[in-house]
């Protein structure tokens, strides 16, 4: 793999990312349609400080953006924290990116913000995403059956991960 960095975005970079963003059909078979004064009200909100327990990056891969990253939900005094992570499409999909691009989070997180437990959800059917928990040595403390409802009527079960960023 060439070079990975997690790095602020520029309102620029957000707007590329989005340009060439397609949602995963698993896990949302809505269009996605890119709107440049949606996207730039998307970008204020999350890089404008009106979250300070939120911290936005973008995953570039040499200097490409290719994903997105959040750090959710930190809870300086409990030291834990949520995750957000999307890719940009199936270009960059299946080659490690987003593996690597975990690793690193979780390091900032320890490291920068104090956290000491990153939680992640996904859907039952992201079989993706439940491989990267799994190789990435989280363990799943729940599962809500029937938590999501997608835009078919169908239900999806919610697993939620956790991992205690101390240990290995």
């Amino acid at each position: 793999m060439n070079e990975l960095e997690l790095r602020t975005f520029t309102e620029e970079e957000y707007h590329a990312f989005f340009m060439k963003y397609v949602p995963d059909p698993t896990m949302d078979s809505s269009p996605f349609r890119y709107s440049r004064e949606q996207i730039s009200r998307s970008y204020l909100y999350n890089h404008g400080g009106f979250r300070p327990d939120y911290v936005h990056f973008g995953v570039f891969l040499d200097q490409i953006p290719v994903g997105s990253l959040q750090l959710k939900r930190m809870d300086r005094q409990k030291h834990s924290c949520e995750f957000g992570i999307i890719l940009q499409n199936d270009d960059v999909k299946n080659r490690g990116i987003g593996t690597a691009a975990l690793l690193k989070l979780m390091d900032l997180a320890r490291d920068q913000y104090g956290m000491e437990i990153m939680t992640g959800e996904t859907m039952g059917r992201n079989k993706r995403m439940i491989r990267v928990f799994e190789k990435l040595g989280f363990e799943r403390v729940e599962t809500v059956p029937d938590a999501f409802e997608l835009p078919d009527g169908q239900k999806e079960d919610r697993l939620i991960y956790r991992k205690y960023l101390t240990e290995g």
